[in-house]
């Protein structure tokens, strides 16, 4: 990931509640300069200051072959993003798009059998709220026995980038008439956007 000192984020707390609130990802490896790439949601943990990802992928998904013992597996993590007019600035005629981007590099391993239903039950139960929740406890026989058909991984990350490309290098007229344009938008991305930049402002 391309990090201009302006619009990179070196707080490790904002790096793992980024990733949380973002949890759905692109799993991106390679074998024989072949690419692959999945979106899943995964699972964050931090043990002993170490990042530790979790996911899995279908046993017929072909990017499984790439990543066993795979150790340079790249995960890529997209929060708030949308267009900015170069119409909102005072001055100047580029147009560029606004984004919240992670990308973690890190060595993968399978997980085994035990380590794999802890870890959809630490999926199930994390996403399932509400009174009607079907937590992992409730889950039938029948439902659990579809584990079978999955392959589940870990990476201890070893690089971890977070970016935050939100405008930083307007002025603060140009800034806030950005935001006031992405909020009075239809579009949910473009208020979301807004609504992250505004933390800026705080």
């Amino acid at each position: 990931m391309f990090l201009p000192k302006l619009f990179k984020v070196e707080d490790f707390n904002a790096l793992i509640d980024f990733l949380r609130k973002n949890p759905f990802a692109t799993i991106i490896s390679s074998k024989d300069d072949v690419p692959y790439a999945t979106q899943v949601p995964v699972m964050v943990d931090v043990i002993d200051e170490e990042v530790v990802l979790s996911f899995h992928l279908a046993r017929p998904n072909p990017q499984n072959k790439t990543l066993e013992h795979n150790k340079n597996v790249l995960i890529q993590f997209t929060g708030a993003h949308g267009y900015v007019s170069s119409s909102w600035y005072e001055q100047g005629e580029v147009s560029t798009w606004n984004y919240q981007s992670a990308q973690l590099t890190g060595e993968c391993v399978v997980l085994n059998e035990d380590e794999l239903m802890e870890d959809l039950k630490h999926l199930t139960d994390h996403f399932e709220t509400g009174d009607n929740a079907r937590t992992f406890d409730t889950l039938s026989e029948d439902v659990l026995r579809q584990a079978e058909e999955v392959i589940g991984y870990k990476v201890k990350v070893r690089e971890a980038g977070l970016k935050y490309k939100l405008s930083q290098n307007r002025s603060d007229k140009d800034f806030k008439n950005i935001v006031l344009n992405l909020r009075e938008s239809d579009n949910q991305d473009d208020n979301r956007l807004a609504d992250e930049m505004e933390k800026l402002m705080d």
